[in-house]
């Protein structure tokens, strides 16, 4: 099997791709494994001494790439010069034979180096990821609450005087989450109340934590919950209604392995479509 190696950075909605079938390409990339980490100590009066805590420490990554000597050589550079610019942040989607992972990153330098006059023009892309250390997946691996469960199969026979049922909605108060990646990890959950009102609702996670937000939703609304670190936030419509969640309430997230989601509501719990997303974290890819 040949191996499979593919580099998309994203920025303000502009992308550079790197392959080895583009004029931009990776020659050596280093950092993608596990990231550093510290091991605090306390001092035992036995053998050894007592952990207190372990720290993944900030992410350098460094490409080292060379642009084709072609009639885009100019304009690559540019391209690549104006891309990396250290004021703007950005996303690095890695696709390494069948594992697709991405993760944040701040430009930290960008160099040019040409040896001889007539070779390619080789670069150095320094970045760092110092919010979050992980990778985590590229694509979403939750799902939704309430699915269409289809009613026919293939060949299809359809009498002329009858009517055919094509599928139906399914309403489960509990979905299963599996989070097979390295680390915990939080949810975003948008819950749109489509056909009709919906007041209060409480999800809860293997039977203990909970978030419940005291709000009534008309027909349409779309409530927004994210328990992700750094991204906590409750938005009904885009405004901000932190302040509408039970006291008591917590910004779960769920652990490794399985964990089960619920939810109720004192009204309407038929009327909403509750889609579930979350990014499994890895120490490398």
């Amino acid at each position: 099997m040949d191996y499979k190696f593919n580099a998309i950075f994203k920025s303000n909605n502009n992308e550079i791709e790197m392959n080895k079938n583009t004029d931009i390409k990776i020659i050596d990339i280093e950092g993608i494994e596990a990231s550093s980490y510290t091991i605090n100590t306390i001092s035992s009066e036995q053998d050894g001494a007592i952990v207190t805590s372990t720290k993944i420490e900030p992410r350098e990554i460094t490409v080292t790439g060379d642009i084709e000597k072609n009639e885009n050589e100019t304009t690559n550079r540019d391209k690549l010069i104006r891309f990396f610019n250290p004021k703007t942040t950005g996303e690095f989607y890695i696709v390494r034979n069948n594992i697709e992972r991405k993760i944040q990153y701040r430009v930290s330098s960008l160099d040019f180096t040409t040896n001889k006059l007539y070779e390619y023009i080789q670069f150095t892309l320094v970045l760092e990821s110092t919010e979050d250390p992980y990778f985590e997946d590229a694509k979403n691996r939750g799902n939704n609450l309430t699915l269409i469960s289809p009613q026919f199969t293939f060949p299809l026979v359809i009498m002329q005087d009858r009517k055919k049922i094509m599928g139906y909605k399914v309403y489960k108060p509990y979905m299963p989450l599996v989070n097979d990646g390295d680390k915990e990890t939080g949810l975003e959950i948008v819950i749109t109340a489509s056909r009709g009102q919906m007041k209060n609702i409480k999800l809860t996670l293997n039977d203990n934590e909970y978030i419940k937000v005291n709000q009534t939703l008309n027909q349409w609304d779309v409530l927004t919950i994210n328990t992700n670190p750094r991204k906590k936030s409750v938005t009904l419509n885009g405004t901000n209604i932190i302040n509408e969640i039970d006291r008591n309430s917590t910004f779960f997230s769920i652990g490794i392995g399985k964990s089960i989601l619920k939810y109720e509501c004192e009204d309407g719990a038929t009327n909403i479509d509750i889609n579930v997303k979350f990014y499994r974290k890895f120490l490398g890819v």
